[in-house]
């Protein structure tokens, strides 16, 4: 019967030890008993899918071994190997080890059993194949954008932080606020001045003093003006980007896990 002591109990899930002499296996935790005849076909299956369930993987491996030893077109055994070689109880577990890096292909060697199996099971076969090929695909495209990253890291210029001009954090309202209220002040200042005149050293400092407060408005409005026209000009640039070429790699990773899922239900619907 091979590594039969490797089984667990159908009732409680412990270990059963084997005695020989009997032909009998023995539960430790609840003290059941199985003949040996009991561990084949549906019993031996059933048997195997409750190791799986509870993390038994070894053991798991060992019953749909033995079993597909005599039945290798069986479909349930093949898909119960397949988990239990990835350590996995479910196919979309498989699906989170390849996202992870800790997927092994070594995991998907059951070509001893596709040379003996029945033509029906050939499907089977062809998408675990198809996994692989998958797999190969998404480390390239892992491998490519580790680079493409590393690409646009070096070729990225430096951006200035924020604060360098006088309206650097001033929004919208406030900008055109402060252009209209210094346009204002100054058309008064202009006005002033002019009445001013410079008759005398009076009126003269007067209206110089007029003057620099005039430069000083155009000033404002200048620098107000010139970042309302930058944030219409940064607002704009976004939506005129296409995606680069790391976006474009990571929408090819989503569908190619996107397409391993896929794969997995039509495993999941064979058996």
């Amino acid at each position: 019967m091979g590594r039969l002591y490797s089984y667990i109990c159908p009732s409680c899930g412990g270990h059963l030890d084997t005695d020989d002499s009997r032909k009998l296996m023995i539960c430790r935790s609840c003290g059941n008993t199985y003949d040996y005849d009991y561990f084949s076909g549906e019993n031996l299956l059933k048997s195997a899918d409750k190791a799986l369930a509870h993390n038994n993987f070894s053991a798991a491996k060992d019953m749909y071994s033995f079993m597909l030893d005599k039945e290798p077109s069986n479909v349930k055994a093949l898909t119960g190997l397949l988990l239990a070689n990835n350590n996995s109880g479910r196919l979309y577990d498989i699906t989170q080890k390849i996202k992870d890096g800790t997927f092994s292909a070594a995991g998907f060697d059951l070509v001893k059993y596709k040379d003996t199996a029945d033509p029906e099971v050939l499907t089977f076969f062809e998408k675990t194949d198809r996994i692989l090929a998958l797999y190969k695909e998404y480390i390239a495209l892992k491998k490519d954008l580790k680079r493409l990253e590393a690409e646009k890291k070096d070729s990225e210029p430096e951006i200035s932080e924020p604060g360098g001009g006088l309206f650097s954090y001033a929004s919208e309202k406030t900008l055109k606020t402060t252009v209209v209220v210094a346009s204002a002040v100054f058309v008064i200042l202009l006005t002033a001045a002019i009445l001013s005149g410079f008759n005398g050293p009076a009126q003269a400092l007067s209206t110089a003093v007029l003057v620099i407060a005039m430069i000083v408005t155009g000033i404002i409005i200048l620098a107000a003006l010139i970042q309302l026209r930058d944030n219409k000009k940064a607002a704009e640039e976004p939506a005129a980007q296409e995606p680069d070429e790391t976006e474009k790699n990571r929408l090819e990773i989503e569908r190619v896990i996107g397409e391993i899922n896929d794969v997995f239900k039509e495993i999941s619907s064979l058996s």
